[in-house]
């Protein structure tokens, strides 16, 4: 005789959604605790900071692999040994608990992201800052870093779009670029983290002095010669500064995987 749950199909239904699969076996208090448990492993991760960097990163999707996984295996075992009415709960059940999570999911990504989750990646599609951060990264973007620092890769708003840059000066610095060496305030910073082969062209090369604005930051890339940066669009409001890149958590470069920044 048929069984009435099937194994396979509680496995995946777990994997798909935490707890669906004990849903679908009757163990609806079980689900919910999963559920709770997953959601709020996630929260903790997210208000503490420590997802907000490549190794916090993989301790989150790890975190939510073996939730999701335990409780298939679960739901799996329990499917077999099912001896109950295979319409319950009724398929109604099933749609509004889906869809809480759904709802759930979405708020913490998208509504809280930044009071809670704390971090957003991001995928490279410039080389910019090259060779720091090349296209075909992935990164990790701290949304709650505080006050932008001089040397910090951070994520900026600027006409419409998101990009990022390394932030060269805050608020009451001077600076200037004399042979290619940044000067802020008197000190000389030398190239600022662009290789001497990206250095080039009269941009690169010279600027003239330059007061950055209180509440502003003046970011320039690492790619000197190709990127627009406050040479060219001006400086950056502190309040569309979006968060500070702390290290690549995937890319097309197996060598990068894993790379953290100060």
């Amino acid at each position: 005789m048929k069984p009435a749950k099937l194994s396979l199909q509680a496995f995946l239904m777990s994997c798909l959604v935490a707890g669906w699969g004990l849903v679908y076996v009757g163990r609806i208090k079980w689900a919910i605790w999963v559920a709770a448990f997953m959601y709020t492993g996630v929260v903790l991760l997210g208000v503490s900071g420590l997802s907000a960097s490549p190794v916090g990163l993989y301790v989150l999707f790890g975190f939510i692999v073996t939730v999701k996984l335990a409780s298939a295996i679960v739901s799996a075992v329990l499917a077999r040994r099912y001896n109950g009415p295979p319409d319950v709960p009724r398929k109604r059940f099933h749609a509004l608990y889906v869809g809480v999570l759904i709802v759930i999911t979405f708020v913490l990504m998208e509504v809280l992201r930044g009071p809670l989750m704390g971090f957003k990646n991001y995928y490279i599609p410039t080389g910019s800052m090259s060779p720091t951060v090349s296209v075909g990264d992935y990164i990790v973007t701290d949304l709650k870093p505080g006050t932008p620092q001089v040397g910090d890769i951070v994520v900026y708003r600027w006409n419409g779009t998101e990009a990022i840059k390394r932030v060269a000066g805050v608020g009451g610095d001077t600076l200037a670029i004399v042979n290619g060496e940044l000067i802020r305030n008197g000190e000389n910073l030398g190239l600022f983290h662009a290789p001497a082969d990206r250095v080039e062209g009269p941009a690169s090369m010279t600027l003239a002095p330059v007061k950055v604005e209180p509440g502003h930051v003046y970011l320039l890339g690492d790619n000197r010669y190709n990127s627009n940066d406050s040479r060219f669009m001006g400086q950056v409001a502190v309040e569309d500064v979006v968060g500070k890149v702390t290290g690549i958590w995937f890319s097309e470069d197996r060598s990068r995987i894993g790379t953290r920044f100060p």
